[in-house]
């Protein structure tokens, strides 16, 4: 899978413990390249706010406290993480937040079917495409060819691949702080962490299937334009550059589109170098980074906000 260094994330987290674990560790500057394992120390003193969090988080009835509990509990109690999303659904039926979130985890555990849930999340945001992810996961996995094109081809039709990056950012890390156990900080580098290693292992099916001799066939290359097209307009900076990533295969060099994609990863490469300044931006100003995730649908949008709030110029000199 092409996976660019991210300006605010560095190392993928799978889905195991492992990595979820490793995920949180590390926090924003950690989530594209690979993990190291933090100290035990310190791991087994995270865990400890994790397990005090969840536990206040858990008494709550409002859909953010019942949803970011569940997600604190995943790393090492799935079935009462579902539990706990389920009730946030209760408390919130319609958020296509959460019920992206309840996917992932119920696509992880043997009890539980995903496929009502992605049809649940296809019907109340139809446009993007992140609810057929799941459904191509599995059709690789299983080697059925067939199914795999058809989700391939339902994700080309989208207009876009969100993945609910800072809406549930700021939502449950909002709740999270509220505890107390955690700073707004250490909360939001919990739940984004958590959520990485949630969302990030669904890239590779779909970079899997526009690349290498599938692409000599006209009608997948035409597929994957369109999966190009809507990772492009994903919500966080692994979805677009993906869509860069596959853009670059499907059309010709220096072709209009081609040169867009290449654009925008010169964009990303020139942004990502401000990486470190808004880290400590972000250290000292937690509650301020939550209202740009609140407030902004794009992860890019928001770094966007954080050069123009510095007084940086967010486009990079003509080549």
């Amino acid at each position: 899978m092409d996976v660019p260094p991210h300006p605010t994330r560095k190392s993928a987290g799978a889905r195991s413990t492992r990595y979820m674990r490793c995920a949180v560790a590390i926090g924003l500057s950690s989530i594209l390249v690979g993990c190291a394992t933090s100290p035990r120390a310190d791991q087994a003193n995270a865990d400890r706010h994790w397990q005090r969090a969840a536990a206040i988080l858990a008494m709550k009835t409002d859909a953010d406290s019942l949803a970011a509990a569940g997600l604190l509990s995943l790393p090492s109690h799935r079935d009462e993480s579902l539990s706990l999303i389920a009730r946030a659904l209760e408390a919130a039926p319609e958020r296509p937040d959460l019920v992206w979130l309840q996917a992932q985890v119920c696509g992880e555990s043997p009890s539980c079917n995903p496929e009502p849930i992605e049809r649940h999340l296809r019907e109340l945001d139809p446009s993007n495409g992140a609810g057929w992810m799941g459904a191509l996961a599995r059709a690789d996995s299983s080697k059925d060819d067939e199914a795999r094109d058809a989700a391939l081809a339902a994700i080309g039709q989208s207009d876009r691949v969100d993945i609910y990056w800072t809406a549930l950012g700021a939502r449950l890390g909002r709740a999270t702080a509220r505890t107390k156990t955690l700073s707004p900080r250490q909360a939001e580098v919990t739940i984004i962490g958590i959520l990485a290693a949630q969302a990030i292992p669904a890239y590779g099916p779909v970079s899997n299937a526009c690349k290498g001799e599938r692409l000599r066939l006209p009608e997948i290359i035409e597929v994957c334009r369109g999966v190009a097209r809507a990772f492009l307009r994903g919500d966080a900076y692994i979805t677009e550059m993906i869509g860069v990533a596959i853009a670059k295969r499907v059309w010709p060099e220096n072709s209009p589109a081609w040169s867009a994609a290449a654009e925008a990863r010169r964009v990303y490469d020139y942004r990502s170098r401000y990486s470190a300044q808004f880290e400590l931006w972000d250290a000292t100003h937690a509650e301020e980074h939550l209202k740009l995730l609140s407030q902004n649908r794009r992860e890019q949008d928001v770094l966007l906000a954080q050069l123009v709030a510095a007084g940086k110029n967010p486009n990079p000199p003509p080549e």
